[in-house]
């Protein structure tokens, strides 16, 4: 482990950096499969009219 300071500021930095890439193309690809899942569903929905009056009757019924 080196231990000149300007080093460790340096790989302190380095460090945050991937951590907060990591995590925003984490958010990405979350916001992404949320995306695909309602596109799936509501094409599901759409292709499915029993499915689509059993969903409508269950909102209905709230």
């Amino acid at each position: 482990m080196p231990t000149d300071d300007m080093t460790l500021i340096g790989l302190g930095l380095a460090g945050l950096f991937i951590v907060w890439l990591a995590f925003s193309l984490l958010k990405k690809v979350v916001g992404l499969a949320v995306l695909a899942a309602l596109i799936i569903g509501g094409f599901v929905l759409w292709s499915n009219p029993e499915m689509r009056r059993a969903m409508l009757d269950t909102i209905g019924a709230f």
